[in-house]
């Protein structure tokens, strides 16, 4: 079977049609823990779980310990199941023992490689082995971050089942408010909607409720910049002090605002369509940043621009080859953003 997504997974879940190995990885961490314990409760019977269910966390087994637990046959149960969280691959020599096994794979037995913490490159030569190995045996599965609008759905769905009500409108802002993680998501719209107590959800109530992320702190800092509001960038700068965020990654998110906005300009001047930007530049799920930075440099020359990336890239080498306090090296940048509105 090929690499596939959510879709398919979900298919076999709900057919009842597995395969006899599971490769998990991707970029949502909800999602990958997420269906590992939906793979759990569908294969295996609680009442037998002791006898049926193995789990090896990280490094602390080898390769042979899980196949050892693979090899064992379903006790009172059409299926065993054996779950490697995180499991330190080792390229060539796992990848020759793995495909002996799989070749004589017990029946009924089914082994999950679960991809939490360790990160996953198809393009490295090992994880490109592993994935075309589990691709031919069993399913590799991507997990991919969902798109803003498929976690629109979610979120009104979300609020539904908790005796809330939020529309398109607001559930994309809470998003672009908290950032696209799930767990995050959910943890923010349960909190909300305990306050709110059935009521609708409000821009006020996510405004006056939700801790937003690091991102769209900084994002509220660069839109504060190009209005020329001194107030409301120094307010969201010192309250990013005040919560002891690193002056380096602030930094940071803020060029990126920048970058997307650099992008977008040049596009409308090449008369490029922002979808091309999106894809040429692996923006994935995340093209509503190309699409609001597009929006917030309508009024913005290329010039000013190009100038605004120098001065964040002059900071950013004085923060790293400097003795000057970093904070500071901020707030000279933001005075400096504030001048360059056109």
């Amino acid at each position: 079977m090929p690499n596939i997504g959510e879709a398919e997974l979900k298919a076999q879940l709900k057919n009842s049609d597995f395969s006899n190995a599971y490769m998990i990885y991707g970029e949502e961490g909800y999602l990958k823990e997420f269906y590992v314990n939906k793979l759990t409760e569908k294969l295996v019977d609680s009442a037998f779980a002791d006898f049926n269910l193995h789990r090896h966390e990280t490094n602390n087994s080898s390769l042979d310990d899980i196949l050892m637990d693979c090899s064992m046959l379903p006790m009172m149960s059409e299926h065993s199941l054996t779950v490697a969280h995180d499991f330190p691959f080792d390229g060539k020599k796992d990848s020759e023992k793995l495909e002996e096994f799989f070749k004589d794979m017990p029946e009924g037995s089914v082994l999950v490689f679960w991809f939490d913490s360790l990160e996953v490159n198809p393009k490295e030569s090992k994880w490109g082995k592993l994935i075309k190995l589990f691709s031919k045996y069993g399913s590799a599965v991507n997990l991919q971050k969902r798109s803003e609008a498929e976690l629109v759905k979610l979120v009104i769905k979300s609020a539904k089942k908790r005796d809330c009500v939020i529309d398109g409108v607001n559930a994309r802002y809470l998003i672009n408010a908290v950032g696209a993680d799930i767990q995050n998501l959910f943890s923010e719209l349960e909190k909300i909607c305990s306050c709110v107590n059935g009521a609708e959800i409000t821009k006020k109530d996510i405004d006056e409720l939700a801790v937003k992320s690091l991102q769209a702190r900084v994002y509220d800092l660069s839109k504060n910049t190009l209005k020329g509001n001194s107030n409301g960038a120094y307010s969201v700068l010192n309250a990013l002090f005040y919560q002891k965020e690193e002056p380096i990654p602030i930094l940071a998110v803020l060029s990126s605002c920048y970058i997307d906005m650099y992008r977008a300009k040049c596009a409308k001047q090449a008369d490029v369509a922002l979808s091309n930007v999106v894809k040429e530049f692996n923006y994935g799920n995340r093209d509503f940043a190309v699409k609001n930075a597009a929006r917030d440099s309508a009024n913005m020359s290329l010039e000013t621009l190009r100038a605004c990336l120098d001065v964040l890239s002059e900071a950013d080498e004085k923060m790293k080859s400097t003795a000057i306090n970093p904070n500071i090296v901020l707030e000279e940048t933001v005075a400096k953003l504030l001048t360059m509105r056109y």
